[in-house]
C-alpha cells in the first residue's frame, strides 16, 4: 500500500504532461516534435517520476532533483514542463510535512530562486517573468504553509499513540504492580509480627518448666501483637476493597486513584478533596468524575508532564460540587503556556461532552486558558439532587472564563497555513489586475488586502471571519461608483476576491461547529455574494438604470439566478470543511476514548487484583491471626504457637502467589481496547 501511495501520483502527473505534451503534437501531426525531442519528454518524465517517488524517503533530495530535471527540460518547448511544473509543488509539500521548519524555509527560497531563473530564461524578461517569479513566490508559501500544518496533525496523532501505547503499557502491568506493592506491604505489615510470636510461643513452651514467668510474658505478647496484627490487616482489607473502580466507592478515593494512574503516564497530579466530598456518591460524583478524569485526559493529551491540581468542594446542605482541575501548561512549549492546539480545545468533544454531563444536572461548566495564560482551567459546578439548580432547565451560557477564552483567542496562535493562505487571496486579484491593467495596481492592493485579512483568524472566529469577507466584497462596486476604480479592475477584484468566500465558507464548516450549525453558511453566502454582483452591476450601469427604471427589475432577476448559480460552489466548499471537521473530530475523540478507556481498565485491573487479595487475606491470614489472640485470651500457649504457625504459613503462600512471576508460556488474559484511527501519514 504504501508503494502504491509513492508511486501513484508521480505516474499520474507524468502520464497527464505525455497525454499534453508530447501526446497532442503528436495526434495534430506537428512537424517540430522529432526523435529526439520524444526520447528526451521520455527520459524527463521518467526521471521526474522517480525523484517524486522517493519524496516521502528524501524529500530534500527529490526537491532538488525535480528542479534539476525541470532545468535540465529548457532546451525542450515550453509546453513539456507544463504539468512537471508541479512536481515542484508536490516535492516541497513533502519537505515541509517531512522536514523540520528550518529546512523547508532553506529548501523553499532556493526553489524560488531556480524557478524564477528558469522563467527569466523560458519568458522574456519583464513584467510578465516578474509576475510568474511573484506568483510562484506565492504558491510556494502557501504549500509550505500547508504541509506545515499537516505536519503538526501528524505529530499529534504520533503523540497521541505514544500516550495510548504508554497506557496500554501501564495497563498490562497493572496487576502486577499492585501485586509486588501488596506483597511489601503484607510482609511489613504482618509477617514480622507473627513470626515474632511464633518464636515467644516457642521459647516459653522449651523453657517453662525452669521459667514459668515467661508463659505469661509470652501470652501477653501473643495477645497484644495478635491484635495489632489483625488490626492493620483488617485496615488493609478495607482499603483493598474500595476502588476508583467501584461506582459506588467515594467520589475522593476514586479521583485518588484515577489521579495515580494519569501519574504513572507522566503527569502530577495533586488532588485536594474537601472532607464533605469524601463520602459523595451518586448521579452527581459520577458527573464530576467523569469530568476530571476527561480533564486529565485532555492535560495529558496537550501538555503532557505538567502539573495538575485538582480541586473538590462539595456542600453540605443542597448536596452542590465544584471541580476545578487547572494545568500549568509547562510542557506545552508556547510562550503562555498554552499551546495552540489546546487554544481550540473549546469546540472539541471533549470540552462538549463535559459541559453536556454538567448541563444535565442543571450545572455549568467553563473551560479555556487560566486568567494568567499559564495553563487550562476546567470548572464546573455540579448541583445535588436537593439543589434549586438541579430542577430547573439547562441553559446556562458560558461563564467568564470561557467568554475571556473567547475574546483572546482570535489574538493568539496565528498559524502558518492561515497567513499562507491570506496572502495567495490577497495577491490573486492584484495579478488579475496586473493582466488587465498594469497602471491600477496601487489601487487594487487596498481592497485586496482588506478582503484577504480577515482569513488569518479563519480558525479562531470563521463566522466573524465570513461576515468580514463579505462586507469587504462591496469595496469593489463602491470603488466603482465613486470612480476609484474602473469596470476591469473592479470586475477582476470582484472574481479573483471570490476565493475569498470560499475559503471563509470551508472554514466555518471546517471550525465553527457541527453540520447542523453550519449549513445556513452556503445560503448566507451565496446571498452576500448575489448582492454584492448586483451592486457591481448597478454602479457600472447606473446612468443608465437611472433613465430605464425597468432595468431595476432585470438587476434582481439576475442577482437571483447568480446567487442560486452560487449555491453549489458554496456548497461544495462548505461539505468539504464538514467532512474534515467530522473526520478530526472522529481521530481525536477515538485517541481519547482509548487513552481513557486504556488507563480505567488499569485502575480497574488493580482494583480486582486488590479485592482478589483481600478475599485471600480475610479467608486465610486474619481467620489464624484472630484465633491467636483468642487462644491468648484463653491462655492456651501450644494453641497460640499452632495458630501463629499455621497464620505465618498462611502468609508466607499469599506472599509467594504475590510474587510469583507467569512463566514464559504463559499468556495472561488480555482485554480488547479501542485502537485510534491509523491517520495516513
Amino acid at each position: 500500500m504504501e508503494r502504491i501511495r509513492n508511486w501513484l501520483l508521480p505516474v499520474l502527473t507524468a502520464a497527464l504532461q505525455l497525454a499534453y505534451w508530447p501526446g497532442r503534437a503528436l495526434r495534430e501531426d506537428d512537424p517540430a516534435v522529432g526523435a529526439v525531442q520524444l526520447v528526451a519528454a521520455l527520459t524527463a518524465a521518467a526521471a521526474l517520476t522517480a525523484a517524486l517517488a522517493a519524496r516521502r524517503r528524501r524529500p530534500v533530495a527529490a526537491a532538488l532533483a525535480v528542479e534539476v530535471v525541470l532545468i535540465a527540460c529548457l532546451p525542450l518547448p515550453q509546453d513539456a514542463t507544463l504539468v512537471h511544473a508541479l512536481g515542484v509543488l508536490i516535492a516541497l509539500y513533502s519537505v515541509a510535512v517531512r522536514c523540520p521548519g528550518r529546512t523547508a524555509a532553506v529548501v523553499g527560497p532556493v526553489l524560488a530562486v531556480c524557478e524564477a531563473g528558469r522563467s527569466v530564461l523560458v519568458l522574456e524578461p519583464g513584467v510578465e517573468a516578474a509576475g510568474e517569479a511573484a506568483v510562484n513566490c506565492v504558491l510556494f508559501l502557501t504549500v509550505v504553509g500547508l504541509g506545515r500544518s499537516r505536519r503538526r496533525w501528524l505529530a499529534g496523532r504520533r503523540t497521541a499513540a505514544r500516550d495510548l501505547a504508554r497506557a496500554e503499557s501501564e495497563r498490562a502491568r497493572a496487576a502486577l504492580t499492585e501485586r509486588e506493592r501488596l506483597a511489601r506491604e503484607l510482609h511489613d505489615v504482618s509477617a514480622h509480627h507473627l513470626t515474632s510470636v511464633v518464636v515467644t510461643a516457642d521459647a516459653a513452651l522449651r523453657l517453662g518448666d525452669r521459667k514459668p514467668e515467661l508463659s505469661a510474658q509470652a501470652l501477653e505478647f501473643a495477645a497484644d501483637t495478635g491484635r495489632e496484627t489483625s488490626a492493620a490487616l483488617y485496615r488493609l482489607v478495607a482499603l483493598m476493597r474500595t476502588s476508583a473502580a467501584d461506582e459506588e466507592s467515594p467520589l475522593g478515593e476514586r479521583v485518588a486513584e484515577l489521579s495515580a494512574g494519569f501519574a504513572r503516564l507522566g503527569l502530577h497530579p495533586a488532588v485536594r478533596v474537601a472532607p464533605e466530598a469524601a463520602p459523595l456518591t451518586g448521579p452527581t460524583a459520577e458527573a464530576a468524575f467523569a469530568i476530571v478524569r476527561e480533564a486529565l485526559t485532555n492535560a495529558l493529551r496537550y501538555a503532557p508532564g505538567s502539573t495538575v491540581r485538582i480541586h473538590i468542594l462539595a456542600g453540605t446542605a443542597d448536596g452542590t460540587v465544584d471541580v476545578t482541575v487547572e494545568d500549568d501548561g509547562a510542557a506545552g512549549g508556547v510562550p503562555g503556556g498554552v499551546p495552540a492546539a489546546r487554544q481550540r480545545l473549546g469546540g472539541g468533544r471533549g470540552t462538549v461532552g463535559m459541559r453536556e454531563r454538567a448541563t444535565a444536572l442543571g450545572g455549568t461548566l467553563a473551560a479555556g486558558p487560566r486568567p494568567d495564560g499559564a495553563g487550562w482551567a476546567v470548572r464546573a459546578h455540579l448541583p445535588g439532587a436537593t439543589s434549586p439548580l438541579h430542577r430547573q432547565s439547562a441553559h446556562h451560557g458560558p461563564g467568564p472564563l470561557h467568554q475571556r477564552a473567547l475574546r483572546h483567542r482570535a489574538l493568539r496562535g496565528l498559524d502558518l497555513s492561515d497567513g499562507a493562505v491570506a496572502l495567495a487571496v490577497a495577491t490573486l486579484p492584484v495579478f488579475a489586475v496586473v493582466v488587465e491593467e498594469p497602471a491600477a495596481v496601487a489601487l487594487a492592493c487596498g481592497p485586496a488586502v482588506a478582503h484577504a485579512l480577515g482569513l488569518l483568524w479563519r480558525r479562531r472566529a470563521p463566522w466573524a471571519v465570513l461576515c468580514a469577507v463579505l462586507a469587504t466584497a462591496w469595496l469593489a462596486p463602491l470603488g466603482l461608483a465613486f470612480g476609484l476604480l474602473s469596470p476591469d479592475v473592479a470586475l477582476c477584484l470582484f472574481v479573483a476576491g471570490a476565493v475569498a468566500e470560499c475559503v471563509a465558507v470551508y472554514a466555518v464548516g471546517a471550525f465553527a461547529g457541527p453540520a447542523g450549525v453550519t449549513w445556513p453558511v452556503i445560503g448566507a453566502a451565496a446571498a452576500g455574494l448575489s448582492l454584492s454582483c448586483l451592486a457591481l452591476a448597478a454602479a457600472d450601469g447606473m446612468a443608465q438604470l437611472a433613465e430605464d427604471g425597468g432595468g431595476v427589475g432585470l438587476l434582481l432577476f439576475l442577482g437571483a439566478v447568480v446567487g442560486v448559480a452560487f449555491l453549489p460552489p458554496m456548497a461544495a466548499f462548505w461539505g468539504l470543511g464538514a467532512a474534515v471537521r467530522a473526520r478530526r473530530e472522529r481521530v481525536r475523540a477515538w485517541e481519547d476514548h482509548a487513552l481513557t478507556a486504556t488507563v480505567w481498565s488499569a485502575v480497574a485491573e488493580a482494583h480486582e487484583e486488590r479485592r482478589r487479595i483481600a478475599v485471600e487475606l480475610r479467608g486465610q491470614v486474619l481467620r489464624h491471626a484472630d484465633a491467636v489472640v483468642a487462644r491468648a485470651e484463653a491462655g492456651d500457649l501450644g494453641g497460640v504457637a499452632t495458630e501463629a504457625r499455621a497464620g505465618l504459613s498462611a502468609m508466607r503462600e499469599l506472599l509467594a502467589a504475590l510474587r510469583e512471576v507467569t512463566a514464559p508460556g504463559d499468556v495472561p488474559e488480555q482485554r480488547p481496547h479501542p485502537q485510534p484511527v491509523p491517520v495516513p501519514s
